[in-house]
């Protein structure tokens, strides 16, 4: 009689830890996996797509910067955070192609740093094409989306 209890208290007990488990991992399943950005392998990352053209007159200290620079832009639109993604707005924050080039051609003149516009909007190119191998974006937004004015 007391291998019966025995038996049903293992059995209890796997059945419990195979629930407990599989909730689990059911619930991280279904969250998206954190893109973690590593300035490092950006710069990196950034640097070998670079055209030969922007390759011969930008250091990596330069792409460094630019991606350095675009970052605090993100931040400071509210579409990136030093933390997670729990931290920024639920909102659809739309940015014109041409803003964050403008602004990074600002901190580098305060800077003096020599940049065109083909070179930021070159390194800009190769970070976008980073954001997505580090699975940093999500869902496409729908085109027909109205923006309002105001």
């Amino acid at each position: 009689m007391i291998w019966l209890f025995v038996v049903l208290s293992a059995i209890s007990a796997f059945v419990i830890a195979a629930v407990s488990v599989g909730s689990v991992v059911a619930q991280q399943g279904v969250k998206a996996r954190p893109a973690v950005y590593d300035i490092e392998k950006a710069v990196e990352f950034v640097a070998e797509s670079l055209p030969s053209e922007v390759t011969a007159q930008v250091s990596y200290e330069e792409v460094r910067q630019v991606l350095e620079w675009h970052l605090e832009f993100l931040e400071a639109k509210g579409v990136a955070s030093t933390h997670t993604d729990a931290d920024l707005s639920e909102d659809l924050i739309v940015v014109d192609d041409a803003e964050p080039i403008a602004w990074i051609l600002g901190k580098a003149d305060e800077g003096e740093v020599e940049l065109t516009d083909e070179h930021v909007a070159a390194i800009l190119l190769g970070q976008e094409r980073y954001f997505a191998h580090i699975g940093a974006f999500g869902p496409q937004v729908n085109s027909t989306v109205s923006q309002d004015p105001a």
